[in-house]
């Protein structure tokens, strides 16, 4: 029968029943959905991770790994898995690609959709970017790095080594990391690895983010740390002699080239030399031979001319006898011819004349004048003869001493052009030696100083630094920790807020229900009812309504939150499990049961003292008093009668009017909360990024200098930066009893424009820090960590695990990262040394920072340039995605608040 009753209520007063499980339903599924969300989130990434093998630890070296690393690593008792493999940052025309090896062992490609490659030309690529079937091209220089500068797409995947949307930074091309591919190992032609993953042992059976694996994957890096000196100080030795090795070969390669060419160019200058003694030698023989030929031309020429006169006089004399015989030259032969048929005539003649007579002594007479007429003209005959043919004789002679004279001066012109032809080649032989003997000296000066630059280099080549990185090393990983914690800063603070309120206000229900169900109470008193079965009936109907009210809002939140916070998560992840936790939904039933059971038993108790003649009538009412406000004259005489008698009831009720005001002011201080969640978080950014840091980028540069000169200066001037600041930036190890914390140390080169780009000011008074000699200026939360103000001493680590002791000179406001700033002084007095810089923060004029980017990379001056205003949309866009949360808990607080004003000014 009481049961039945209850049943009746319930349907009677389905109103409060109904508000009794919305307000239980509300809480418990707000609690248990945002409790569930994180263990979700981590579940989901945790198995993402295993599945496809993510890296606990990353080595990467400044100076390449070699297998002597490897092997070094597989000793170390907590490693499970070494994998020594390749990666690197190329440009597929205008974007910067990262290039990976494919490695089964860790870090696991997941497939969305193709093959994996089979051919050296093939590649596995990113399928936010690229499809099956592009073409990928690179266009930066691989020589020595790749087999090949095209690839074809195969398949396309999603690497556990991406898991955020933004890529990260890369050191060429604009800086920013705009895609990656996957390509076989035996691509890559490295002489060392980039990189070596590692699993450590134990890990696997832990939860990622969590304390547990923190203390498994702290085992190996404590060893790491271990032979991290030792393996920098090997590969330091190993380069160190191999570099003064090829020194030592380059050296004596080069002496004996240096012999060899010296040699060459002494032979060659004895041989010009010996030619052109020669050729003086001739040129002598040469002038000597023409003025010989001269004197003999002259002489011949006086012999000739001589002759000549000879003959000359015996042509006269012969003419003068031709005169006598008054004949002619030609007429000699005919005319002796003519005295030898006279004289023959005549001889006949005398033959026939007597001896005595005179005709024969006038004949004989003519005969003997013919015959000496004879004579002479025989004579004469045989000088024309003579004559003709000594002056045949000498005109041939003359001809052939002119010939040979001739040939004589045709030869010592052939020599003179000979000569000078041989001159010239010497003179060109002389220049051509010059120039060989210049070349020779200026090549082996040349290599003689890349010898020595080379030796300066080795003596000046740096220790290799090992950097060790967690799973960081996997974009997106860490930032993916910084929402989870988020969420579950959320779960600790607001549910419980839900839950007192829900509490608080279910509560009130139970108590006035009861106090308003006084008589019913004294009816089944006095009909014999005992005070347990009475009470077991109200623990009915709060029960069933409070447990109906958890079982369906544990499934309702642990459904529907989990899913909705998760897609507010920008990362490269599966979709997310909801898990129901049966030992958590116990507890919440539990909990709720036993408050639930608690107030009606209390408050049942409290009405069942009374007897049931006292229960069965209505309670009197509270005697009115005169409220305070009633004193004031001016302001009571102005009010309604309906204002003055709810504010009677007001002060009359206090309990009822506090619940109230509590409830309405709990909802409203949870809507506000979340809208000012959200305002403040906006705020951060603009607030790190524009009061606090007031440069407009950060150069990170590729080695670290003194000071700005030379090429860097050059350009800092080209892309008109003005006032560039010098910065030494490095990570330290901040640690405590519970927590690990990563700072960065800001040592300025210039403090004066240190403070233009740099706002440090107290956060709570306002006032201005500067740096000093006497201590470092530590930010915000590094003060909470160590609970260190000024004066405290903190401790951090480097990256080689040495320990620091710092003094706190001050406290400066900040929002984003940890910060630890000094002055150059006090470095070198902490570190022994003085500062070399590595960064360079400005402001710049450039209306296009992509380009700009892009030329201070490409000057091979700069690793990487971090714009502030990137930085800031990253915060931003992070921020957007809190918005789903904050609306959440503005839906949940509004729902909460109608309930509650429902509940409590209802008459149900």
């Amino acid at each position: 029968m009481l049961y039945k009753n209850t049943l009746k209520k319930i349907k009677k007063s389905f109103g409060r029943y109904i508000s009794l499980f919305i307000i239980v339903m509300i809480g418990v599924g707000f609690f248990a959905g945002i409790q569930a969300t994180t263990p979700d989130m981590i579940d989901i990434a945790n198995k993402y991770y295993k599945e496809n093998n993510l890296l606990d630890f990353k080595i990467v070296s400044t100076m390449g790994l070699t297998d002597d690393d490897v092997n070094a690593i597989k000793k170390l008792n907590n490693i499970n898995t070494v994998i020594p493999s390749y990666s690197l940052d190329v440009l597929d025309k205008d974007k910067a690609i990262r290039v990976h090896a494919i490695e089964n062992g860790v870090n696991k490609l997941e497939l969305a959709e193709g093959k994996m490659p089979q051919k050296d030309d093939e590649c596995i690529a990113d399928s936010k970017t690229y499809k099956i079937g592009d073409k990928i091209k690179i266009t930066s220089d691989t020589e020595k790095k790749l087999k090949n500068k095209e690839y074809t797409v195969t398949g396309t995947a999603q690497s556990v080594l991406y898991l955020a949307e933004d890529y990260g930074n890369t050191t060429i091309g604009d800086g920013k990391l705009s895609s990656f591919i996957f390509i076989n190992k035996d691509n890559f032609i490295l002489e060392t690895y980039t990189e070596i993953y590692l699993l450590a042992k134990g890990t696997k059976e832990t939860t990622a983010y969590s304390k547990e694996y923190d203390i498994e994957a702290s085992k190996l890096k404590d060893e790491l740390l271990k032979i991290k000196f030792h393996r920098e100080n090997a590969r330091y030795q190993e380069i160190y002699s191999k570099a003064d090795s090829e020194i030592r070969k380059n050296k004596t390669k080069l002496n004996e080239e240096k012999a060899k060419g010296q040699k060459k160019l002494a032979d060659a200058k004895i041989t010009l030399d010996e030619n052109a003694r020669k050729i003086e030698k001739g040129k002598a023989e040469l002038i000597a031979n023409e003025a010989k030929l001269k004197r003999d031309t002259e002489k011949q020429s006086a012999e000739f001319a001589s002759a000549k006169e000879k003959i000359s006089a015996g042509w006269k004399d012969i003419n003068n006898a031709l005169n006598k015989y008054q004949i002619k030259k030609e007429e000699i032969d005919t005319k002796i011819n003519e005295l030898n048929s006279a004289i023959g005539n005549m001889k006949a003649q005398l033959s026939r004349l007597p001896a005595e007579s005179q005709e024969y002594i006038q004949l004989n007479a003519t005969i003997n004048q013919y015959s000496e007429m004879q004579k002479g003209l025989l004579k004469l005959q045989e000088s024309i003869t003579t004559l003709t043919t000594q002056e045949a004789k000498l005109d041939k002679g003359i001809s052939t001493f002119n010939s040979e004279v001739a040939k004589a001066k045709k030869k010592i012109e052939q020599g003179k052009t000979e000569l000078t032809q041989n001159e010239k080649k010497i003179k060109d032989g002389y220049a051509e030696y010059n120039k060989n003997l210049e070349k020779f000296n200026k090549e082996i000066t040349d290599a003689q100083k890349k010898i020595t630059d080379a030796e300066k280099d080795v003596s000046d080549i740096e220790m290799p630094k090992w950097h060790i990185f967690g799973r960081e090393a996997a974009v997106g990983y860490s930032d993916l920790k910084s929402g989870i914690d988020v969420v579950a800063s959320v779960a600790a603070l607001f549910p419980f807020f839900f839950i007192l309120i829900v509490m608080l206000m279910a509560s009130n229900s139970m108590v006035r229900m009861i106090e308003e169900e006084r008589s019913e109470l004294g009816t089944l008193t006095s009909l014999g009812y005992s005070d347990g079965s009475i009470i077991s009936t109200y623990l009915f109907y709060v029960l069933s309504a409070s447990g109906l009210g958890a079982v369906v809002g544990f499934f309702i939140g642990c459904g529907i939150i989990p899913p909705l916070i998760y897609s507010t998560f920008q990362f490269i992840l599966p979709s997310i499990v909801v898990k129901y936790s049966m030992a958590t939904f116990s507890i919440i039933l539990l909990i709720t049961f036993a408050l639930m059971s608690m107030v009606t038993v209390i408050s049942c108790n409290k009405e069942l003292k009374q007897k049931p003649s006292a229960l069965m009538r209505p309670a009197p009412p509270k005697n009115g008093k005169t409220i305070v406000l009633e004193r004031i004259k001016p302001l009571w005489s102005r009010l309604s009668f309906t204002w003055k008698v709810t504010l009677r009831n007001m002060f009359r009720y206090k309990k009822r009017a506090c619940m109230t005001i509590v409830g309405v002011a709990g909802c409203t201080a949870l809507l506000l909360v979340g809208f000012g969640l959200r305002d403040s978080m906006n705020g951060v950014a603009e607030k790190q990024y524009g009061e606090i840091f007031r440069y407009d980028n950060m150069f990170v540069l590729k080695n670290e200098i003194k000071n700005i000169q030379g090429d860097l200066e050059n350009l800092l001037t080209r892309e008109q930066i003005k006032e560039p600041l010098l910065l030494k930036q490095t990570a330290l190890k901040c640690e405590t009893k519970n927590k690990s914390y990563d700072a960065f140390l800001i040592v300025p080169a210039n403090e004066d424009t240190f403070y233009k780009y740099f706002n440090l000011k107290n956060p709570y008074a306002g006032e201005q820090i500067a740096l000093n000699d006497s201590g470092v200026i530590i930010t915000q939360k590094l003060s909470d960590v160590y609970n260190a103000e000024k004066g405290d001493t903190i401790t951090v680590k480097d990256a080689e695990n040495n320990s620091y002791k710092l003094t706190v000179s001050g406290v400066a406001e900040n929002y984003t990262a940890d910060y630890i700033y000094m002055n150059n002084q006090m470095y070198n007095k902490i570190f022994g040394k003085a500062a070399s810089y590595n960064a360079i923060v400005s402001n710049h004029a450039s209306s296009d920072e992509k380009a700009f980017a892009k030329r201070l990379i490409d000057s091979g001056l700069v690793l990487n340039v971090v714009f502030n205003g990137d930085l800031i949309k990253k915060v931003l866009d992070h921020n957007e995605s809190l918005n789903s949360i904050i609306l959440l808990i503005v839906v949940v607080a509004s729902l909460l608040a109608i309930i509650v004003l429902y509940n409590l000014t209802a008459s149900i």
